[in-house]
């Protein structure tokens, strides 16, 4: 079953691609000439597709997603980020957590 929002959650991890890859390849960070090709198509590809997607949106709707999604990935970044303790108790509070909406 295909949920309504699937691509929307496509589109999201599509963000985070570029996002992460753009934080890599400033960081310096070498990699040997396999993983580099493969990093650069990944990324490439990406943003080629968030353009598309852009494009079609419309100038509004595209800020609208960007936002949204760079907001998801940055909360992702941080709860990277955090001590293994607390983000541990922190994926078990978020695997607890039950919606009682009923869509």
């Amino acid at each position: 079953m295909t949920e309504k929002n699937d691509f929307s959650k496509f589109v999201l991890f599509v963000k985070g691609v570029i996002e992460s890859g753009w934080v890599i390849k400033n960081s310096g960070r070498k990699l040997n000439n396999e993983a580099k090709m493969h990093f650069n198509r990944l990324l490439n590809d990406a943003t080629q597709f968030e353009k598309y997607i852009h494009k079609e949106m419309g100038p509004e709707m595209a800020s609208y997603e960007d936002d949204v999604n760079s907001s998801v990935i940055h909360f992702v970044w941080r709860l990277f980020d955090l001590p293994a303790k607390e983000r541990e108790e922190f994926l078990e509070y978020i695997n607890r957590f039950e919606t009682h909406s009923q869509e």
